[in-house]
């Protein structure tokens, strides 16, 4: 029964560690969702490859990632789903500074080939 209450105590203390380290500053890993995109009213087949889904970092008003969005369309929208940024992302390009005068929720668009990873970001 010690053990298993140890085991208890050790899991949940790990968990709350990688919550902390993940708020900490205002900063992290942004965590998507992925849906198929809509191009001409028809939803694209879905793969059976795993999907990749990018790793974004978001700090103030800047992104970070890596090569695995190159080429890809970057959106945000408000909370009537009307697009108010949108910018490509260049070849080595790894990272993007959001307008300074957007403030408030948004929901962020990465638009991947048949895929759009999207979340909701505080600015």
């Amino acid at each position: 029964m010690k053990k298993i209450l140890l085991l208890f105590v050790v899991m949940l203390s790990m968990g709350m560690s990688l919550t902390i380290a993940g708020n900490g500053n205002g900063s992290g890993k942004l965590p998507f969702t992925v849906k198929p995109t809509n191009i001409g009213g028809e939803l694209s087949q879905p793969s059976k490859a795993p999907i990749l889904i990018p790793a974004v970092y978001l700090d103030g008003h800047t992104l970070s990632f890596d090569a695995a969005i190159e080429g890809c369309e970057v959106r945000l929208l408000d909370e009537d789903e009307n697009v108010i940024f949108s910018d490509f992302i260049a070849i080595s390009q790894t990272s993007l500074t959001l307008p300074a005068t957007l403030s408030g929720t948004f929901e962020l668009q990465i638009i991947r080939g048949n895929f759009i990873f999207y979340c909701e970001i505080e600015l």
